[in-house]
C-alpha cells in the first residue's frame, strides 16, 4: 500500500490530494486541501503578454509550502506530483513561476496542456461513473473544458482558454453585470460553441459539472431542498430548470448580496456569474434535462493513468 500526493495548480485555487493507492491498484482520496489563491488575478487579456503578478505568485507559493508540511508528515507517501493548468500554460513567465516553486519545495510541476486537461477530467469522471453518454464541463478559473462522451468514449473535447476570473474581469462581472456586458459576454460564450459543431452530439445528454462554481450552484441547491449542507456534493443531480434558476437570482444580486447568499463560498461572489453563464448557455442549447456534480476530475483522471 502506498500514497501519492498530487499538487494542482489552478488557476482560482491551489489544491493537494493525497490519495491511497491499493494492491489491487484502486485507489481513493484521504486527504485534501485548498486555498484560494487567484493565479490567474490581473493577468490581462488574450493577446496581450499574459503575465502572473507578484502577488498572486506569493500566494500561490505560500499555499504550496502549506501543503508540503502536511505532505511530508504523511506515513506511506511514495509519490508527490504537481501540475499546473491555464494560468500557468498561458503565462508569458511561467518558467520564471516554476523555478521559484522548485527552489520553495523541491517539486517540478508539469504544465498541463488543454487537451491533457480535458482528457484528464474525462478519464476522472469515467472512474467515478458508470454514465454512458454525456457532456462534461469543468469551469475553471482560467479556462473551461468541454467533452462529448458517448458509450463511454471521447467523441471529442477541449479546453477553451477563458475561466471564471479571466471572463469576470474580461465582462467587468465582478460586481452587479449590466446589460451591455451581460449580453456581449453570452454572445462570446456562444461564437465558441458554434465553433465546436461535435456539441450537437450531445444533445439530451445529461451534464456533469466540475470545477468550484458549479460545485457552489450545488450546495445552494442542497441547501434549498434539506436544509442542510453536507461535505460531499459528489454525484448529486440537479434539473437544469433549477440549476438556471439558483443562476437567475444570482444574476440580480450586486457583489454584496452574492457574498452573502454564497455564505462560505463568498469568495466566489466576483467570479461566480461569469463562470456559470457558459454552463447556463450550455443547458439551453443543448437540451440538457439534467446536472451530476463531480468531485472527480482531473486529479483523479491522472492517478486512474499513473494506477493502470
Amino acid at each position: 500500500m502506498k500514497k501519492i500526493a498530487l499538487l494542482d495548480l489552478g488557476s482560482n485555487s491551489t489544491r493537494m490530494a493525497i490519495y491511497q493507492i491499493n494492491s489491487d491498484n484502486s485507489f481513493q482520496e484521504i486527504k485534501r486541501f485548498k486555498e484560494m489563491t487567484r493565479l490567474a488575478e490581473g493577468m490581462g487579456e488574450t493577446g496581450q503578454k499574459l503575465t502572473l503578478k507578484k502577488a498572486a505568485i506569493e500566494r500561490t507559493v505560500a499555499a504550496l509550502e502549506k501543503f508540503k508540511d502536511e505532505y511530508e508528515k504523511e506515513p506511506g507517501l511514495t509519490l508527490v506530483r504537481g501540475v499546473a493548468t491555464a494560468a500557468v500554460r498561458s503565462a508569458s513567465n511561467s518558467a520564471d513561476f516554476l523555478k521559484i516553486v522548485k527552489d520553495k519545495i523541491g517539486v517540478d510541476i508539469e504544465i498541463l496542456s488543454g487537451d491533457s486537461e480535458a482528457y484528464y477530467d474525462y478519464a476522472g469522471v469515467m472512474h467515478a461513473f458508470e454514465l454512458e453518454n454525456c457532456l462534461i464541463c469543468d469551469m475553471g478559473g482560467g479556462s473551461f473544458e468541454l467533452a462529448l462522451v458517448k458509450d463511454r468514449q471521447a467523441v471529442d473535447y477541449i479546453s477553451i482558454p477563458y475561466g471564471a476570473v479571466t471572463l469576470s474581469e474580461k465582462y467587468n462581472a465582478s460586481n452587479k453585470i449590466n446589460a451591455a456586458d451581460f449580453f456581449a459576454l453570452q454572445r462570446f460564450i456562444l461564437h465558441k460553441f458554434a465553433q465546436l459543431p461535435w456539441l450537437k452530439k450531445g444533445v439530451g445528454f445529461p451534464l456533469v459539472l466540475l470545477g468550484g462554481a458549479n460545485r457552489t450552484v450545488a450546495r445552494q441547491g442542497q441547501q434549498n431542498s434539506t436544509g442542510e449542507n453536507d461535505q460531499s456534493l459528489h454525484g448529486k443531480k440537479m434539473s437544469s430548470f433549477s440549476f438556471v434558476e439558483v443562476f437567475q437570482d444570482w444574476l440580480a444580486k450586486d457583489r454584496q448580496e452574492l457574498e452573502n447568499a454564497l455564505g462560505v463560498e463568498k469568495e466566489r461572489a466576483d467570479i461566480i456569474i461569469a463562470g456559470l453563464t457558459p454552463v447556463v448557455l450550455l443547458l439551453e442549447k443543448y437540451d440538457i434535462p439534467e446536472v451530476v456534480f463531480s468531485e472527480s476530475g482531473v486529479r483523479e483522471g491522472i492517478i486512474a493513468e499513473l494506477t493502470k
